[in-house]
């Protein structure tokens, strides 16, 4: 309506009066302003132009020409309501440069209609809106906490005891299916300590049974018997041997604790590994010997790492142990210490009958022993041991089998100059 007045009034100022009656005269049929009231009144209330609306209004004109002289402001607006209904006439105003007050007018009874029309069309649209609306919710929440349902579901049978359980992948890539993956992973080392730790005590029994059984049955022969002071002594003599069997054993597992756990404080010092698998192999020589196995050595002058002396010595006497005890009569072990920029490798390589491929993870855990091994004497913690305490100074223990010809095994420890 603004508009349509500042068009009005350029007519007017710009071509005189008669350019508007022109205008309304001309196009009588043209509809656009068909709505509006629009008159030219002077300041003594003269109607000098009016066109009115061809729905027409319920407002006397005389009220509205009264009121639109009576304002002071030369642009003015303002409502006044309609004698019928709950319409209003609206009505914007301009005082042009003669002093003549030209004015537009329309009812709001065209825009109830519309406002209504858009009600109706508002209210049947809510109705699908809000069922569609309603039905996504339903799928996304739905979709959202399927996971978690089956995160629940597989929690439940955990708790029930089925380790073994797993949370169903949906091969998606959001945070859900990650969480997912990452149980589990989680529930994988639960399920494989808890099966290590099955197993470490089934061995620990079987391990401690024979000589815990020995030492019972010694005992109770002595006091049974009425021997002399001779048999006594060779009784005690007896439980004496296999209780520092036990008490070795004991001690053996609590090392390899303290290593896994690094609760115990590495008194490391720069040592030549050379150095230590001299000592060591000074107490196994003549072992090898005995078994006609002949010993090759490959050291390096330079070979010197940051060590607890004292750990890493038992770890090389494990290595020899084993090779000694795994090579038959007539094989060959080779001992290698390799020196590079940062670590040191050290390399002990026999011609036994080698470990097959499904044993190189699990020769490293708690009291495993195969049935290769299982005639062999022995307490099945000894590479346990090494793993623990190369890991302890932060190096890595691997095992290669079969090394030649289908046969033989090579451990590598490599350590790190400063640990």
């Amino acid at each position: 309506m603004e508009a349509k007045l500042e068009e009005y009034r350029n007519r007017i100022e710009m071509r005189g009066l008669k350019e508007l009656t022109d205008y309304f005269s001309y196009v009588p049929g043209y509809d656009q302003n068909a709505s509006l009231l629009v008159s030219l009144v002077n300041s003594r209330g003269d109607v000098l132009f009016i066109h009115e609306p061809v729905s027409g209004t319920n407002v006397d004109f005389e009220d509205v020409k009264s009121e639109v002289i009576n304002q002071k402001s030369p642009h003015f607006d303002f409502v006044m309501p309609e004698a019928k209904g709950n319409d209003s006439l609206l009505v914007f105003g301009k005082t042009l440069k003669d002093g003549n007050r030209l004015f537009v007018a329309k009812s709001t009874e065209g825009m109830g209609v519309q406002l209504r029309n858009l009600q109706k069309i508002f209210w049947w649209l809510l109705l699908p809106v809000a069922l569609v609306g309603f039905l996504g919710g339903l799928f996304l929440s739905n979709k959202t906490l399927s996971p978690v349902r089956e995160l629940l579901t597989s929690m439940k049978k955990i708790e029930g005891g089925s380790l073994s359980t797993r949370v169903p992948i949906g091969g998606s890539d959001d945070e859900l299916e990650e969480l997912k993956i990452l149980c589990n992973k989680m529930l994988d080392k639960i399920e494989n300590l808890v099966n290590g730790l099955k197993e470490a005590f089934d061995h620990l029994a079987h391990d401690i049974r024979t000589p815990v059984t020995r030492l019972r049955g010694r005992a109770e022969l002595a006091l049974q018997a009425e021997g002399d002071i001779e048999t006594y002594r060779e009784a005690l003599q007896s439980c004496f041997e296999n209780s520092d069997k036990i008490l070795n054993f004991l001690q053996v597992l609590t090392d390899i604790t303290e290593a896994e756990n690094r609760s115990k404080k590495l008194k490391l010092e720069k040592k030549f590994i050379s150095q230590l698998v001299e000592e060591i192999m000074s107490l196994y020589e003549m072992a090898f010997e005995e078994k006609d196995i002949k010993i090759s050595v490959k050291l390096d002058a330079h070979d010197w790492a940051m060590v607890d002396a004292r750990l890493i010595s038992r770890v090389i006497a494990n290595l020899l142990d084993n090779a000694h005890k795994y090579t038959p009569s007539g094989g060959e072990v080779l001992i290698e210490t390799i020196n590079q920029t940062e670590n040191v490798i050290l390399r002990v390589t026999d011609t036994g009958p080698g470990i097959a491929a499904e044993e190189h993870g699990a020769i490293f855990q708690k009291l495993y022993r195969s049935d290769k091994s299982r005639s062999e004497y022995g307490m099945g913690l000894g590479l346990t041991f090494v793993k623990a305490v190369v890991e302890a100074h932060d190096g890595k223990v691997s095992v290669k089998s079969p090394v030649k010809d289908g046969k033989g095994t090579e451990f590598e420890v490599l350590l790190q100059k400063m640990s």
